[in-house]
């Protein structure tokens, strides 16, 4: 079916046609599919998400489930909801107000195993399954034998991720372009300097390993994501898509882990360039103690030398005084023994007086000592001389 662009909403919308000749002309085929599939007309009641409202159709009112469109889950009973599935549910219920008509266009099955009305939806001449495509709030999806309107819900898919819009907004942190853009954040803002000391090494390893944490967290939700194919979400991106994606994923886990390593390493080698120092210095603190410490020991044997040279020298004067003292009282008592002895003898006869001696020869020159030629000591007046 032939499609334009029209700005009749905020959100980008597809057309039928400007006109009905146009359109019958231009879509015959898909007038006739239409015809065959039937149409009706309905009256919105509520929108229950981004892709099932209720509508009174013919009197009754009944589930009408979007054709090959899937928007992101808020109320799977087993599932939490998931990234934009509120404002996919907002964007429904602005467009599909109470009260509203639309008309149901159907294709080869009409209702699901729920029990849902699977239909083609148009607001006046624009298709709802693709303009919550091109708001980038929904996905186009193929449930065979129901392919009516895939192919314009998957343009709208392919404008809205060119254009980086919903679901493939990167600056949305709960899509999968914004997860990878946070993972590649990360990793750009860990430190590209090597730290140089061993607390800047620990603070930037400690960082590193928040940061890993943070990506592997981070890219866990995205391949879990990628894996739930029954979801909106994770058909964001399908085959080598897909695999581009995964690959960026897997690339920015790998630049934070390498960095982290390398942050390990270089905190290793600080570590062991620190030990080293440290090691060095209680080196040569020991070697200061034991050198202080023979110092000391020196100082205290000669300390030791000198009390006991002092004490002998002190001992040697208290030996000689000892000994002066012992011999002053021998003299002593030597002295006072000789007085005694002296006391009790007798007093001695008086000496017989002088003789007077015979004046000696000199006129010979030998005098009384006739041929003596040494020396002379002469007697008092100088008279007399006797040999010395």
């Amino acid at each position: 079916m032939g499609t334009k662009w029209a700005a009749a909403s905020t959100a980008s919308k597809f057309t039928i046609g400007a006109a009905t000749a146009v359109t019958v002309a231009v879509a015959s085929v898909g007038i006739a599919t239409a015809v065959s599939g039937g149409a009706d007309v309905a009256t919105v009641v509520r929108v229950i998400d981004g892709d099932t409202f209720d509508a009174v159709v013919e009197g009754r009112e009944e589930r009408v489930r979007l054709l090959n469109v899937d928007t992101p889950e808020t109320k799977h009973p087993e599932k939490a909801v998931q990234c934009l599935g509120p404002e996919a549910s907002n964007y429904l219920e602005e467009l599909l107000t109470e009260g509203a008509e639309v008309t149901l266009h159907y294709d080869v099955e009409k209702t699901d195993r729920y029990g849902r009305t699977l239909a083609g939806v148009y607001l006046e001449d624009s298709l709802v399954n693709a303009d919550i495509a091109a708001a980038g709030l929904g996905v186009a999806v193929l449930y065979e034998p129901n392919d009516r309107f895939y192919d314009e819900v998957l343009e709208a898919q392919q404008s809205a991720e060119a254009a980086g819009t919903g679901l493939y907004d990167p600056a949305i942190g709960c899509t999968l372009p914004g997860q990878l853009g946070q993972m590649e954040q990360l990793a750009d803002e860990l430190p590209a300097e090597d730290p140089t000391s061993l607390a800047a090494a620990a603070t930037a390893v400690t960082g590193a390993a928040a940061t890993v944490a943070t990506v592997k967290t981070v890219g866990t939700a995205v391949r879990k994501a990628l894996r739930m194919s029954e979801h909106a979400v994770s058909k964001v991106f399908s085959g080598a898509a897909l695999t581009a994606y995964t690959t960026k994923v897997a690339a920015a886990e790998s630049a934070v882990m390498s960095r982290q390593d390398a942050l390990r390493e270089i905190q290793s080698e600080l570590k062991a360039v620190e030990e080293a120092r440290i090691a060095e210095e209680e080196r040569i603190a020991e070697e200061k103690r034991i050198a202080e410490e023979k110092r000391i020991a020196e100082e205290k044997r000669k300390a030791e030398e000198a009390r006991k040279a002092e004490e002998a020298r002190k001992a040697e004067e208290a030996r000689q005084a000892e000994e002066a003292r012992q011999a002053a009282e021998a003299a002593a008592a030597a002295e006072a023994e000789r007085r005694e002895r002296e006391r009790q003898q007798p007093a001695p006869a008086p000496a017989p007086a002088p003789q007077p001696q015979p004046k000696p020869d000199t006129s010979s020159g030998g005098g009384a000592y006739p041929g003596y030629t040494g020396p002379r000591c002469y007697a008092p007046g100088g008279q007399s001389w006797k040999p010395c």
